[in-house]
């Protein structure tokens, strides 16, 4: 029999999967427990699910569900191809973190922080997590962009969630200008730096805030995730040894803080609609005219 969770990702607090469970399972009721971290799933089948001690809801592609840790939970078939879901998993402290914007009592909360046992699911952040979860079956994304990414991901479900089932609360502004000089101090970093592989810890320990808040500031200000930022820093940097005739693309690659030649090729490729050796052959065509 297959197994029924695979793990594309295993990072800082941070984990990344697929849960598929047929129908016909005989533990398909009880099947996949919460361990000790909290989770948000995207649904790709509609099963019908209910946490203990509340009322039974379809989870579908429209829907994500939360779940605190060690949740006690039974699910019913529903599809014929059975239960089949993305999932994305955190550590209770940084969940609570990104909850606690919302909801100040999120921590406090004795089964966990999340309140709901699900939400509604938007087309692009649908489409987001699919994203991720193929960069990552694939084994083509980074740390940083992997975190940034779920962290964000999970913010932007908790704000369709409170907005249907209760409201969030207000920063101030001293926390805004705070979260705004980080960022700041975030983005100087990575230009100075731009080459090393710093992870979203790295980078918030390097500027007193949280991997939540800072994510979110840097994004508030800068309109970029940092991931995008340092890569963008990256391609450009590329630009000036393929004019030189760089001949060592892979030595090129590395140098810049890709993994592999293909990474670096495909990130370039995105960036400027040409391979590097295309740009290196338009650079010297130029040179001759």
């Amino acid at each position: 029999m297959l197994p029924m969770e695979r793990v594309v990702y295993d990072g800082d607090r941070v984990e990344v999967g697929a849960f598929r469970c047929p129908a016909g399972r005989a533990d398909f009721t009880h099947a996949g427990p919460i361990r000790n971290h909290c989770a948000f799933v995207f649904p790709r089948t509609a099963v019908r699910i209910r946490h203990e001690g509340q009322r039974a809801f379809t989870a579908d592609p429209a829907v994500v569900t939360f779940y605190n840790p060690c949740q006690p939970y039974t699910r019913e078939r529903l599809d014929p191809a059975g239960d089949l879901c993305e999932w994305f998993a955190l550590d209770p402290e940084l969940t609570a973190e990104v909850v606690r914007e919302r909801d100040p009592a999120a921590a406090e909360r004795p089964q966990g922080p999340f309140r709901f046992s699900h939400g509604p699911s938007d087309g692009p952040t649908y489409l987001a997590q699919r994203e991720l979860f193929l960069l990552l079956a694939r084994g083509d994304a980074g740390d940083l962009a992997v975190q940034e990414t779920v962290l964000m991901l999970l913010d932007r479900v908790l704000d369709l969630a409170y907005g249907v089932w209760g409201g969030a609360a207000a920063r101030t502004e001293p926390a805004r200008r705070r979260e705004r000089d980080a960022a700041g101090q975030a983005r100087e970093l990575l230009a100075l730096r731009f080459r090393e592989a710093f992870t979203l810890s790295d980078l918030a320990d390097a500027v007193g805030l949280s991997r939540f808040r800072l994510c979110r500031a840097f994004r508030q200000v800068t309109g970029s995730t940092m991931h995008a930022f340092r890569e963008q820093l990256r391609l450009r940097a590329a630009l000036d040894p393929l004019g030189e005739g760089c001949d060592d693309l892979t030595g090129l690659a590395l140098d810049l803080g890709y993994s592999n030649h293909s990474h670096f090729t495909a990130s370039f490729r995105k960036a400027f609609g040409v391979t590097p050796s295309q740009a290196r052959a338009r650079f010297r065509s130029s040179t001759r005219r």
